[in-house]
């Protein structure tokens, strides 16, 4: 039975459910999306109120989330933190925080992803779609005091739906541009004295190919059938103790991939992703302390089909019957243990371990179906941790310091990989030591001032250290090859920021200067026709991050919203020293991110404007023999929502993305859809 068929059947028995609760709740209208006394527990491996974290924290709501055009987790991280992002038509994304180089694959990157505070088990951003998230907290800043490896610029953390009280649900309905049918469907609740439970089901679909922007034409090759579907069942079995038993699948089928620009439509390809993961976790309250334990798996793989060929006649590619050519397949699983003490009835000591094993394993086929070498050898990592993170809290509770520290071992291992003969399986083994401190003193209900220093770290990948890949650009030969000889990557980051908000005004702002340094980073080399990677004697960010929310609705006095907000970041500089060539600036950075627009809802209208501006960035000319560096133009895309509630269980809302139709793309010959809207019904109880 497919997917769909699931989806309609699951929306059915919502429906009938929420036939039966009765009348939904009245809905309390929100007052601006910002507010200080808002739960998180990102910056710390606890719940901490956003007031006393020293670390700059950024809070996507639900309802931001709802009110967002797009379907997966970058769209709505690029149009409310100002990240860095590279995203490809065809379900392919990856971000960057505060300069580091977006990146959308690997098990090894600058940026952490979790979910629900576990390692989330994706290196796709796009795998994860929007059905099943609550929030979504974005730490910017060093973690990997907290959280090891990867989490050097920051730490994305997506909150999942934890319904616990009455029997709640929706359904609804999507209909838009290039054919696209979207459905899906949510209840949630408890059902039971000792059962509660969340399910989500939904289906994304674009039947016909999109058009870009500005007249620029249709891109063939980029329709998509994603299904997407999630079950928690949680308990609490006893007084202060609780525990969850979750899991979500992601499946995208025939998902088209159009390739660059640059061969026109002669370089499309197909692929089907899936990716499904989970956990069991156990907390609960035992005296001063508070503990839990996390018990987590997940696996992400890939089919990839081409349809075109090498034509060496033409030194140009030609299209073909689709053939498999590639499968890969990340697997995660780790455990968890942490333990919070409370000490006086004030203060705070966090303790943990963390154990994760990681596996990568690929092949690569012919056009006749035979085996060959894989571009990677197959290889896996061993991770175990010891940290610990204290919260102190003086001047009745208006000074907070917070200090840190985690051990990390690891093994990291490429292993013998079928039809790879070019390259000796091998080991290494590392162990680092990173501390990080903050300090937040609010001054009074108004003023308030912030500072964190940390140490980070990210590891060598495989790939990096033993891959191989020849590629034919015209005439010439380009090579990419890993080099056995690169060392981990370190930083130090230190910020320090001043936070003003108005409870009666209802003004919010916040600004951040930041500074780090990189030793020994990782960078890609190319001299002449050959590509390889080093530890770069050093890289360097620098920036100011900055948010203003101003609701004239609360400051005035009525019963409604209507917020006006800018949220930035300029980067100074995001450089890295190449040796031999200097200085440089690291590629697909722009030094100047803006978020900004407007918030509107009453008891009846909803409003949404969203605009993202996005300066200059730099990257090599891929399809240029040599690999020049190009500059790559500015961006301003704007998005509109527009919402009505209708007898309480009603809901319409229509979306419009690039509403100026700009033509524009995160990544060079990889252009996204032009102005493109989708209408909205929703049946609430």
């Amino acid at each position: 039975m497919s997917f769909t068929k699931n989806l309609l059947i699951i929306a059915t028995l919502v429906l009938l459910v929420g036939s039966s609760i009765g009348s939904a709740p009245g809905q309390e209208i929100q007052t601006g999306d910002y507010d200080l006394d808002t739960i998180v527990v990102t910056a710390t491996r606890t719940p901490e109120p956003e007031k006393d974290v020293p670390a700059v924290v950024d809070v996507v709501t639900r309802k931001e989330i709802v009110e967002t055009p797009g379907h997966d987790l970058t769209e709505v991280l690029k149009k409310h933190s100002t990240v860095d992002v590279i995203q490809y038509p065809g379900a392919l994304s990856g971000i960057g925080i505060r300069g580091f180089r977006p990146e959308f694959s690997g098990i090894t990157k600058h940026s952490l992803l979790l979910i629900d505070g576990r390692p989330a088990g994706a290196t796709n951003l796009s795998t994860i779609t929007l059905g099943n998230i609550q929030r979504i907290e974005v730490l910017k800043g060093p973690a990997s005091s907290l959280y090891g490896a990867e989490a050097m610029g920051g730490v994305v953390n997506v909150i999942t739906r934890k319904s616990t009280g009455r029997l709640t649900g929706e359904v609804y309905g999507q209909a838009g541009s290039y054919n696209t049918w979207n459905g899906g469907a949510h209840l949630g609740g408890k059902v039971f004295p000792l059962l509660d439970f969340d399910l989500t089901a939904s289906t994304l679909n674009r039947n016909t190919d999109i058009e870009l922007g500005n007249d620029h034409g249709s891109r063939p090759g980029t329709t998509y059938n994603i299904g997407y579907g999630a079950l928690r069942l949680g308990s609490q079995f006893l007084d202060g103790w609780r525990a969850d038993l979750k899991g979500d699948w992601y499946y995208g089928n025939d998902i088209e991939t159009p390739g660059a620009l640059f061969y026109f439509d002669r370089q499309q390809s197909q692929k089907d992703l899936e990716r499904y993961g989970g956990d069991f976790r156990i907390q609960g309250v035992w005296g001063k302390n508070k503990s839990q334990f996390v018990l987590y798996g997940s696996k992400e793989s890939s089919d990839y089909y081409k349809k075109y060929d090498y034509d060496p006649d033409s030194h140009g590619y030609v299209p073909s019957d689709p053939y498999h050519s590639y499968y890969g397949e990340t697997k995660w699983w780790g455990v968890q243990l942490q333990n919070v003490y409370q000490l006086f009835d004030t203060h705070n000591i966090t303790t943990g371990f963390d154990y994760e094993k990681t596996y990568q394993d690929s092949k690569s086929y012919n056009k006749d179906g035979s085996r060959r070498a894989p571009w990677m050898p197959n290889c896996e990592r061993e991770n175990w941790a010891f940290f610990m993170e204290t919260m102190w809290r003086f001047l009745d509770e208006r000074l907070i310091l917070t200090s840190g520290f985690r051990y990390d071992y690891f093994d990291l291992k490429t292993k013998r990989t079928p039809y790879k003969t070019d390259f000796t399986p091998g080991s290494e083994s590392f162990d680092t030591v990173n501390p990080r401190a903050g300090i937040r003193y609010n001054w009074s209900d108004l003023l308030s001032f912030h500072t964190t220093i940390g140490r980070a770290f990210v590891p060598p990948t495989a790939d990096k250290v033993a891959g191989y890949s020849e590629r034919i650009v015209g005439d010439t030969v380009m090579i990419t090859k890993g080099n056995p000889d690169l060392e981990p990557e370190n930083s130090w980051t230190w910020d320090g920021g001043m936070t003003l908000e108005h409870e009666g005004l209802g003004i919010f702002s916040d600004v951040t200067y930041f500074i780090t340094n990189v030793n020994d980073k990782i960078s890609r080399v190319t001299e002449g026709n050959i590509t390889t990677f080093s530890n770069s004697s050093d890289a360097e960010m620098s920036g100011l991050e900055f948010k203003v929310h101003w609701d004239l609705g609360k400051a005035l006095g009525w019963k409604r919203t209507f917020e006006l907000y800018v949220d930035g970041t300029r980067l100074f500089y995001s450089r890295e020293k190449i040796k031999g060539e200097g200085w440089r600036d690291i590629h697909n950075v722009a030094h100047w991110k803006l978020n900004y627009g407007l918030d509107y809802e009453d008891s009846i209208f909803q409003g949404r404007i969203i605009a993202r501006y996005v300066g200059k960035r730099k990257d090599y000319d891929w399809y240029a023999p040599g690999y020049p560096i190009i500059e790559y133009p500015a961006f301003t895309v704007v998005d509109l929502y527009l919402g009505m509630r209708l007898l309480k269980h009603n809901h319409i809302s229509l979306k419009v993305a690039n509403v100026f139709d700009e033509f524009y793309y995160e990544k060079p010959e990889f252009p996204l859809p032009g102005r493109h809207w989708l209408f909205e019904y929703r049946y609430e109880f």
